[in-house]
């Protein structure tokens, strides 16, 4: 029988949430939704069908120490330590080496460390409607329906299956579109948010990296003999440096011909950036999303967090506002997701 294991990739610098998240403390291991932080959200909402013993975590290497403390029930030997940053390609690809001498029956879901979700019932059944479709499909992507014309993030085409099952088949995957082409899209029907969220029979996913990405497919097998060994640490990180840097999306995903699409039926969100904060969180009566201590007079729209300081706003509309390690970040809310601009300023004093 193949077992699902979940991959939680969290391999990020969160530049986005400067001050709160720098790159000794990326997005992941803050808590921004609440107390807990958003890893562990992701590793506390997929137990039910991965325990932890079936749940890896993708880490950059320095990131290990933060990652053991805040999820203290996932085996050491479950944490896949990448040596540097090499994207979502090379992450899952390890990961798929892991899996790989574990199970050979493996079946992997890959998930970001940092999402929304919103109705925890709702995703594990969208999760089990996936494993059901790996019996037609060569993996399954999971499509978010769109609620507004967003540009930010790629789309993926797909239609209403003509048995009227569950599972879409996938058309095409398109990039991030332009506001008339989105606003387009979002009145289709058709286009869906990807997700980033994946499924496939891991077997399956090492052969997809022999067909689209053949550089890539080389360098993991030279990686193959040197997993779980404890004194290969310097062979893993060079050959892991000589990977290309490219996304499971572009490198894999968007070439592979018979996908399967599973409309996501919870709320989501990506969480890139502080406005987003919006989205996931409850507004008092002025529609200011608070976080920590603020006290605000003709103010409205803004999304406020307050570390150790009270804020005091007068006058002010959709503003993101964030004091935390005595910083302070102001700025349009519209302008919130271009944050990594300024994070490249204050280089090297931030990172």
């Amino acid at each position: 029988m193949h077992k699902l294991y979940s991959v939680i990739m969290a391999g990020g610098r969160g530049e986005r949430f400067w001050p709160l998240s720098t790159s000794t403390l990326p997005k992941p291991f803050i808590p921004l939704l609440g107390s807990t932080t958003l890893i562990q959200d992701t590793a506390a909402r997929i137990e039910p069908l991965t325990p932890p013993e079936r749940t890896l975590i993708s880490i950059g290497a320095g990131h290990y120490d933060i990652a053991r403390r805040q999820l203290p029930r996932i085996p050491e030997e479950n944490f896949i330590l990448e040596p540097v940053g090499r994207d979502t390609s090379a992450c899952l690809g390890l990961c798929a080496l892991h899996l790989e001498r574990r199970d050979p029956d493996a079946v992997m879901l890959a998930l970001p460390a940092d999402h929304y979700v919103g109705d925890g019932a709702a995703y594990l059944r969208t999760i089990e409607t996936g494993m059901e479709g790996l019996h037609t499909t060569t993996g399954i992507v999971f499509g978010i329906r769109p609620t507004r014309p967003e540009t930010g993030y790629g789309y993926i085409l797909a239609r209403r299956s003509q048995d009227g099952g569950a599972v879409w088949p996938v058309e095409t995957f398109v990039e991030k579109p332009d506001a008339p082409t989105a606003a387009r899209y979002l009145a289709d029907g058709g286009y869906f948010w990807n997700s980033g969220m994946f499924l496939w029979p891991n077997r399956t996913l090492l052969e997809l990296f022999r067909r689209h990405m053949p550089e890539t497919s080389a360098i993991l097998d030279r990686l193959r003999p040197l997993i779980g060994r404890g004194d290969a640490s310097d062979e893993v990180r060079a050959l892991f440096e000589t990977l290309p840097r490219i996304s499971i999306d572009f490198g894999i995903v968007e070439k592979t011909p018979g996908l399967g699409l599973v409309p996501v039926t919870f709320p989501w969100d990506d969480i890139g950036s502080w406005a987003a904060l919006d989205r996931a969180l409850e507004a008092d009566a002025a529609g200011n999303v608070v976080l920590g201590r603020h006290t605000a007079v003709d103010s409205t729209g803004c999304v406020v967090y307050a570390q150790s300081a009270t804020v005091a706003t007068l006058g002010v509309s959709d503003l993101v506002v964030v004091e935390a390690y005595g910083k302070v970040l102001v700025c349009s809310k519209a302008k919130a997701a271009e944050l990594k601009k300024l994070v490249a300023a204050l280089a090297p004093e931030e990172g």
